[in-house]
């Protein structure tokens, strides 16, 4: 019946919105049918109207404005002292409609308060119930995706793996060859070995030791400086509060690749990268920054990081702070992970 999960979504909110207004609707007609007895059927159609109108307002502005307040910000108390203000204002307004569309209910003044308040603020808590459950279906819509994404990722890891025996035989034998005649190559040969030994056999776990990402850091820098002769500005530094401390494999190699490519380092001779990396007994902190030399690198600032980031709400969901600073001449991309 729908052609993706993204139609089958927004059908589940559109029933939950329409069953619920509906829902008050009849149940506030029946109210003032009953209850308060108005003979005038125009009346009770306007007061109907009326109620469902600042009840769906009071549900948009929730929906739509304070939602992020509410779950990214973690705002409880600022939400609720918002949307008392919203239903006091609203339940101002109510009698001066009213008053101005020449409606007569000053007999029941008091009890279409007590109808107001109990409307507005079951709306309120409706609108919240609506918000949890929205945000638990994209949560779990997203930890899915993400599950997908690293099966893929892991079949994808298995691919490289093919016949990994022959081809490290066969480095090592060029290296061999080359050890006499040509050191600078067997150096280049023995570098490249070993990054992808990394790649191979240790990006296959959970987690690896933080000492082995910083040795493979430092060997993409190499193998990234053998590719042009002359000196570019690269200044790695780290510091380390325990080399047993682990992280999930590969997972700052993307940030430095994309500081290479952004910075067009070794292309231009002003371009250049700064990586920080640091550990303390509970955190890892990760700084990169490089120049910027086009517009064509402003627009596609951040792209090359999401599957990266996708990652992390993997392995360490509620556990990173992740910025992007875009600088007059420079990019800076900070990461701190709770390992």
């Amino acid at each position: 019946m729908f052609k993706s999960k993204n139609a089958l979504f927004v059908f589940k909110k559109i029933v939950f919105q329409f069953f619920y207004f509906s829902f008050i609707s009849i149940v506030y007609f029946e109210l003032i049918n009953n209850k308060l007895q108005f003979e005038d059927t125009s009346l009770k159609v306007f007061l109907v109207a009326e109620m469902l109108f600042f009840c769906y307002l009071l549900f948009l502005i929730n929906v739509k404005f304070l939602e992020k307040e509410l779950f990214i910000k973690k705002k409880f108390f600022s939400v609720l002292y918002k949307n008392i203000v919203i239903i006091a204002i609203i339940l101002v307004l109510l009698p001066f409609l009213n008053s101005l569309f020449k409606f007569n209910v000053a007999t029941s003044t008091s009890t279409f308060f007590g109808y107001h308040i109990l409307f507005l603020f079951f709306t309120l808590a409706a609108s919240l119930y609506y918000l949890d459950f929205i945000n638990y279906l994209q949560n779990k819509s997203a930890i899915f995706r993400l599950i997908k994404e690293k099966n893929k990722f892991e079949v994808d890891l298995l691919k490289s793996q093919f016949t990994p025996h022959f081809l490290f035989n066969t480095l090592n034998s060029i290296y061999s060859k080359c050890h006499i005649t040509s050191p600078e190559a067997a150096k280049m040969i023995y570098d490249l070995s070993n990054f992808m030994r990394y790649l191979i056999y240790d990006c296959s776990k959970h987690r690896v030791l933080i000492n082995k990402e910083v040795a493979m850091i430092q060997d993409f820098i190499k193998l990234y400086k053998l590719n042009y002769n002359a000196q570019i500005d690269i200044n790695f530094k780290y510091k380390l509060y325990d080399e047993n401390q682990r992280i999930a494999p590969m997972l700052l190699l993307n940030f430095v690749e994309n500081a290479f490519k952004h910075s067009q380092i070794g292309v231009f001779t002003e371009a250049f990268v700064v990586i920080e990396l640091a550990t303390d007994d509970e955190f890892l902190y990760f700084k990169t920054k490089n120049n910027k030399m086009s517009l064509q690198n402003k627009l596609e600032k951040g792209i090359g990081n999401q599957n990266t980031i996708n990652r992390l709400e993997l392995d360490y969901k509620d556990q990173y702070t992740f910025e992007v600073t875009d600088l007059k001449n420079a990019y800076e991309v900070y990461l701190n992970i709770r390992l």
